[in-house]
């Protein structure tokens, strides 16, 4: 099973309100938000793995996908997320965490699927940890990035790190600069730093080394771009 169109959003908390702002938005924000908004079909969460012990542990970043009803405009429910009544306290408290305690928000956001390798079609996804690349890339090289990375760097990818159990990519709508995400699952913790292991490998070099040819020089097609591992830390209502 897949989910052609997600809602994202995107921050990082002050760490001494980390489980007082958790607490809050998964037991009351997201369920009443849901019951207000039935077509969203689901929330899952995510913190940034492997930060223990770092600088990167103080604005270490958390996901939320919300994946959507198939049967209604995405815009119909990013707009019903901005503007139906019925979720004002939740709204005030949320306002309270942001005038401190939110960093490096990035609002909920559409994106679409646009690809999906066959590996794992059947199963369902945003249940595991993931490796996600993101990357910003220059309108008139899109078309020519896009075809490189998914007809040879990502089936490669997949074929040389078996342990990845699902790879999908998606791109932001009405989103200034466009983003596209690449979300690379694994079966678990351990899986997944044995797939960046096996990604990283000796045979890899050369292919991991053609990524240079879109974000270096003095023209690159990559303007912006970031990959980070994630693990589940919430889900509902399932």
């Amino acid at each position: 099973m897949t989910n052609k169109t997600i809602i994202l959003v995107s921050l990082s908390i002050s760490p001494e309100k980390e489980a007082d702002f958790n607490e809050f938005y998964h037991h009351r924000y997201i369920p009443n938000l849901m019951k207000i908004i039935p077509e969203i079909k689901f929330a899952r969460r995510y913190q940034e793995h492997n930060v223990e012990g770092t600088l990167r542990y103080y604005n270490k970043q958390f996901l939320t996908i919300y994946g959507c009803d198939s049967e209604t405009p995405s815009s119909s429910i990013l707009e019903a997320i901005k503007e139906r009544s019925g979720r004002e306290k939740e709204k005030a408290e949320w306002s309270k965490f942001q005038t401190n305690d939110l960093h490096h928000l990035e609002s909920a956001c559409i994106y679409t699927q646009r690809y999906q390798h066959p590996r794992g079609m059947e199963k369902t996804l945003f249940n595991n940890p993931f490796f996600m690349v993101s990357v910003e890339v220059i309108p008139k090289k899109i078309a020519l990035f896009d075809d490189w990375y998914e007809d040879h760097y990502l089936p490669r990818n997949l074929s040389d790190v078996p342990t990845w159990t699902a790879c999908t990519r998606y791109s932001s709508q009405g989103r200034t600069p466009s983003r596209h995400l690449t979300l690379y699952e694994a079966q678990d913790l351990a899986a997944l730093q044995q797939s960046l292991d096996l990604m990283r490998a000796q045979h890899r070099l050369k292919e991991n080394a053609s990524w240079k040819q879109w974000d270096t020089g003095n023209d690159p097609a990559i303007t912006w771009e970031d990959a980070t591992s994630f693990k589940p830390i919430f889900r509902y209502p399932d």
